[in-house]
């Protein structure tokens, strides 16, 4: 009877211990991979059996909050196709590509870890135009990706081209493959 409570014993533990590996591994953040970038993150220094390992999930979290503070104060000068010049943050760019300045608006930022020192970050913004009966709501998504090591943003969609250069990728006879329409999101 002591030697099956033992192996019970044993086996909670085995499990316990397995679990545990099973819960850091569901923690690491998974994104949309470009065809540029690897599907799993590359290692970023050794442990202390001397292995490779990825980043802690409050490494990746400090890391986001980081990207998306970025992405919610850079400033950048942009001239839209119009020749009006815009100088404010990525989101404000964003919300200007709606067309209507005085309608109010709220944003949320998110970004996700695309492996070594890539991001995708997202930006939902919501636009509430009051000038009309009913009141208009639109719901715009930029993505882009980011940087690190050049600490530059890209556009992945044609929302945040058109921010981001004040081209609109849909606007020509030939329509840029990727970015049109100005909303289509990246993820499958």
């Amino acid at each position: 009877m002591v030697a099956q409570l033992g192996a019970i014993c044993l086996c909670v533990v085995m499990a316990v211990g397995c679990g545990g590996e099973e819960a850091d591994i569901a923690a690491t953040p998974t994104g949309a991979v470009s065809e540029a970038t690897p599907a799993s993150p590359p290692p970023t220094g050794p442990s202390q059996e001397g292995t490779p390992t990825t980043p802690g999930a409050t490494d990746v979290s400090l890391g986001a909050e980081k990207v998306e503070t970025l992405a919610n104060t850079i400033v950048r000068r942009v001239t839209f196709e119009d020749g009006t010049t815009y100088e404010g943050t990525i989101s404000d760019l964003v919300f200007r590509t709606a067309g209507k300045p005085d309608a109010g608006h709220g944003h949320r930022v998110v970004a996700s870890w695309l492996g070594g020192a890539r991001w995708q970050v997202t930006i939902f913004m919501r636009v509430g135009d009051r000038s009309t009966e009913p009141p208009t709501v639109t719901d715009l998504v930029g993505e882009f990706y980011y940087d690190e090591e050049k600490d530059e943003f890209a556009a992945a969609n044609g929302r945040a081209l058109l921010a981001l250069t004040g081209r609109n990728p849909c606007s020509s006879d030939q329509p840029e493959p990727g970015y049109c329409p100005l909303d289509k999101e990246l993820r499958p």
